[in-house]
């Protein structure tokens, strides 16, 4: 059986992820990049009468992630062509985007118990043969997919891309 990736999603837009996401749009692909609503207002936005309903509000992280991708030296996207290719969104509002991508990357904050919150979430909404990665850099891969169907674990593996991935 063939495995062709056509379309990727990463989930965590901090430095390791957003750049990520760069390195995979510049070698053409479609990229969903996924990232937390925020819990509280910033000042600005507070002073700026917005609410955590706002779709500002609500996409300000994954979008704040995006904007200090594209001004990182080096650069992490190699045209303006890829850049097109990332797809914001938040995982509240847009997690059924990654219903129909090939390959999800997790880069997320370095717990155990977010990582395996994640999985379970991930293991209802992906297509058969998604692989999943995860970036730890410190957590046992097997801890991160404990209570996971068998099916879910031969499609999941564990990297760690150097800073910055490109």
């Amino acid at each position: 059986m063939s495995y062709r990736i056509k379309k990727v999603g990463v989930i965590g837009s901090g430095t390791m992820g957003a750049a990520i996401a760069a390195h995979i749009a510049n070698a053409g692909y479609p990229v969903v990049l996924l990232d937390i609503v925020p819990f509280k207002l910033s000042p600005e936005q507070e002073a700026r009468g917005l609410t955590l309903d706002d779709p500002e509000v609500r996409y300000s992280i994954v979008n704040g992630g995006i904007e200090r991708m594209k001004k990182a030296r080096p650069a992490s996207l190699m045209s303006k062509q890829a850049a097109a290719l990332i797809t914001p969104g938040n995982l509240e509002d847009d997690f059924h985007l990654l219903e129909d991508v090939d390959w999800i990357s997790e880069v997320i904050i370095e717990k155990l118990e977010q990582k395996q919150a994640l999985m379970e979430r991930l293991e209802k909404i992906r297509k058969p043969n998604t692989s999943i990665k995860t970036n730890t850099s410190g957590i046992p891969v097997a801890s991160i997919a404990a209570g996971r169907s068998d099916e879910f674990k031969k499609h999941f593996f564990g990297t760690h891309f150097f800073n910055p991935p490109r």
